[in-house]
Parts: structure tokens; sequence; C-alpha cells
């Protein structure tokens, strides 16, 4: 059980800290329940989920081991899943999210900028399932890195672009 005022990942939805353990103010809702309000959510946005919930919940790496991902970031060598099929795309990088890992995180991150890349020289633009799949990935990853580096999200970002950006020109 988490304690209130921890910092969370919650599911694919990015950092969120856990306000109350208790009833929801919901008619109907039996047992204990996390209220989890997102970090970097302009809308205030508040989630309720049980405390024995299904949903997957891990409080956040520590500094270090966000400062260690990052140079190790560098190094990560994808690879990158070639398929026409829309849905075997989906299930691929849904199966790299679904780890909760953060290094599976940094592995799509890169491999969609590979993707990209490539799409790039050929003139075309990235496609839909791998946008959606990199903004996914990008939230969970620099929100949690922002919030135990003391940063923000942008600057992360910035961050593991530049990265891309230098393993690309070397």
């Amino acid at each position: 059980m988490y304690e209130v005022g921890t910092l969370v990942l919650y599911e694919k939805r990015g950092v969120y800290k856990v306000e109350s353990v208790g009833a929801p103010p919901v008619r109907g809702a039996s047992g204990d329940y996390y209220k989890l309000c997102a970090v970097f959510s302009n809308s205030n946005e508040i989630t309720y989920t049980p405390v024995d919930t299904v949903s997957f919940m891990r409080p956040l790496i520590s500094s270090g081991e966000a400062a260690h991902y990052l140079e190790l970031f560098s190094q990560l060598e994808p690879h990158v899943f070639r398929s026409g099929k829309t849905m075997e795309l989906t299930a691929h990088y849904q199966e790299l999210l679904a780890s909760h890992k953060v290094e599976d995180c940094l592995l799509l991150i890169k491999e969609i900028h590979v993707r990209q890349r490539e799409m790039a020289r050929q003139k075309k633009r990235l496609g839909q399932v791998d946008s959606k799949y990199l903004k996914l990935a990008e939230k969970m990853i620099c929100e949690e890195f922002a919030v135990v580096l003391d940063t923000t999200p942008d600057l992360i970002r910035e961050r593991l672009y530049a990265v891309t950006q230098r393993r690309a020109t070397a």
C-alpha cells in the first residue's frame, strides 16, 4: 500500500501523487481507493483506483537510476520492428510499454526515432501508430525523470533528443 504523498508511475498515464486513501466520492463504491492527482496536468486531473487494483502502479526510480538511464540511452541499440501491418506494430509497441520497464520505454523511443529518420530520408512522415506510442513513452519517461531529477519534462525531452541527434550525425 502506498502512503499519502508518494509519487507513482500510474499505468501509461504518467506521474501521479497519492493524495489520499479511503472511500471515493462515488455512490456504490466499496473498499479503499487511492486518490491520485496528475503531477504534470494543467487540468488538476484526479483519478481514483482501488487499493487492491490490478492497474499497474509503481514507485518512481531514484535520481541515480534516472541519471544512469540517461547515460545508457545513447548506447541502447533498438531492434526496429518491421511490419507493414498496423496491428502487428501496435502489438509490438504495446508489449514494450506493458513491461513498465524504463529500459523498454527508452528502447521504444529510440526505435521510433530510427524509424523517423528512415522515413525522413524517404521524404515521408511518421505514421499515427508510431506518433501515438512515441508520445506515450516520452510522457512516461520525461515525467518520471523530471520529478526525480528536479527539472521539467521538456528539458528531459530535449536531453533525449540531443542524444539521438548526436548519434544520428556521428
